[in-house]
């Protein structure tokens, strides 16, 4: 087991990652929040695009964590704040996953994805999900809503989850005085 950072700070490479996960999240929990019956097509592409980048870059965080662990937690942490911080990250872990998934299967349920092909940021050409090719287009539709509303309500879990997280950093920097953006920032 790979021992944790000395220095209390995270690796610039999983800074990186934490800061493009973070602003692909916002982006697209704000860009689904103001979708309506008249969004253009180009912003639903987008936000299908950043949704399965998000998975992407997940992966390379997850690979990286594992042979670069983190600083330890603060030490100053009240048991009840290290449960509820290791609790949130876990869940926010395992959402920044299952939230982009739903809404790719979502996309792949769709009964119109076979003559519209699915292009990542409109140049790069990428697969559905192929566990719905079987089906007639009214299992097609079953599975699209029924994924749509799976998408809808883990994003709405994932909005709670990121605002419980930064509250947390901004209680333990600014009321707990303990250097938490530090420890997510470039520098020595």
């Amino acid at each position: 087991m790979p021992e944790r950072q000395l220095n209390g700070r995270y690796t610039s490479v999983a800074v990186t990652l934490h800061w493009l996960v973070a602003l692909f999240i916002i982006y697209n929990l704000v860009q689904g929040l103001l979708f309506s019956d008249d969004t253009p097509r180009s912003a639903v592409e987008l936000h299908k695009s950043i949704g399965i980048t998000v998975i992407g870059l997940f992966v390379l965080r997850f690979l990286w964590k594992l042979g670069h662990p983190g600083p330890a937690p603060l030490p100053s942490l009240k048991p009840w704040e290290r449960k509820l911080s290791v609790s949130a990250h876990h869940l926010l872990y395992l959402l920044m996953v299952f939230v982009p998934l739903a809404g790719w299967l979502h996309d792949s349920a769709w009964k119109g994805a076979a003559t519209h092909p699915l292009m990542l940021y409109g140049v790069i050409p990428w697969f559905r999900i192929p566990l719905f090719g079987g089906l007639t287009d009214a299992g097609k539709d079953w599975w699209h809503e029924n994924l749509f509303t799976v998408h809808k309500y883990s994003s709405w879990v994932l909005i709670g989850i990121v605002g419980l997280h930064i509250a947390g950093a901004l209680k333990h920097q600014f009321l707990d005085h303990q250097p938490q953006f530090r420890r997510m920032w470039y520098g020595k």
